[in-house]
């Protein structure tokens, strides 16, 4: 089982992702966790962030998701992917792939800017950043759709609805 959360920063891809994949381990062994800005520090953050470096890591990390898939390994990743062509890709090429996408309002992500991101965008002080300077594309024939405007508490409980989700749609978890 492949499930890529996906949405912009802050929008809640790595909490949800962790979370979720806390529980899920605890009976599905063979499962990593794997979050976008971690995976860019394996190759000593050698890319940007623009559409180009942000297209060259998607194909690394694709790649790297298949490898491990193609293993039996479950992965739960929490990473944007903001060209549809990889998109595409993962859905064509990983087997057991469930795409979930966060939607959280620009207004909340500026509230929440946990890392300071928007901030420095909508200042001018740091470039390429998604949302403000760089457009998404909200990801065409997702799995699941998930609205993060309230509070944290509230958007974890969002956690149900994924387990459900697999158990409905019988995906094949390894």
């Amino acid at each position: 089982m492949i499930l890529w959360i996906t949405g912009i920063s802050g929008s809640g891809k790595t909490t949800l992702g962790k979370y979720f994949f806390k529980d899920f381990k605890k009976k599905h062994k063979n499962t990593i966790f794997l979050d976008g800005d971690e995976f860019r520090s394996l190759f000593s953050n050698d890319l940007k962030y623009t559409i180009k470096d942000r297209d060259k890591n998607a194909e690394r990390m694709t790649a790297f998701v298949k490898y491990l898939s193609n293993q039996s390994i479950n992965l739960v990743i929490s990473a944007n992917i903001t060209s549809q062509k990889y998109r595409n890709w993962c859905k064509k090429n990983l087997k057991n792939f469930v795409q979930i996408y966060i939607r959280a309002s620009l207004n909340s992500l500026k509230n929440r800017d946990y890392k300071g991101l928007y901030k420095k965008a909508l200042s001018g002080k740091i470039k390429n950043v998604v949302g403000v300077d760089l457009p998404f594309r909200d990801p065409k024939k997702i799995d699941l759709f998930l609205s993060n405007d309230g509070s944290k508490k509230e958007f974890l409980k969002k956690v149900d609805i994924i387990k459900k989700f697999l158990r409905k749609n019988l995906i094949k978890i390894y």
